[in-house]
């Protein structure tokens, strides 16, 4: 039985999700900007830029409304995110990859 109430284990658990969510969201944004590219048996896949940094943009945000003790990780996953998007975008465009 834990020692904790109710209300403050819940909270505890969304403060723990916060920081997993936080976390995710920076390994999605460094992976965006890497534009990577390699083949599994056969199976090509393909790293698109808008959907991996979008996904890691809205990831990030939702981090920084859940708040609570990684507040200080979800508004570094929330700028890291949003620059390595840039970073994708320029790469995907320079290197004249699809976006989408």
């Amino acid at each position: 039985m834990s020692s904790m109430s109710p209300e403050a284990e819940s909270r505890s658990s969304i403060d723990t999700l916060a920081g997993l969510m936080s976390s995710v969201a920076i390994f999605l944004g460094v992976l965006g900007a890497t534009d990577f590219n390699f083949s599994i048996d056969g199976t090509h896949l393909d790293a698109r830029p808008v959907r991996i940094s979008v996904a890691a943009v809205v990831l990030a945000l939702i981090a920084a409304g859940l708040g609570g003790r990684h507040q200080r990780l979800a508004g570094a996953a929330v700028a890291i995110a949003g620059v390595c998007w840039v970073i994708a975008m320029a790469v995907a465009v320079i290197t004249q990859r699809p976006l989408f």
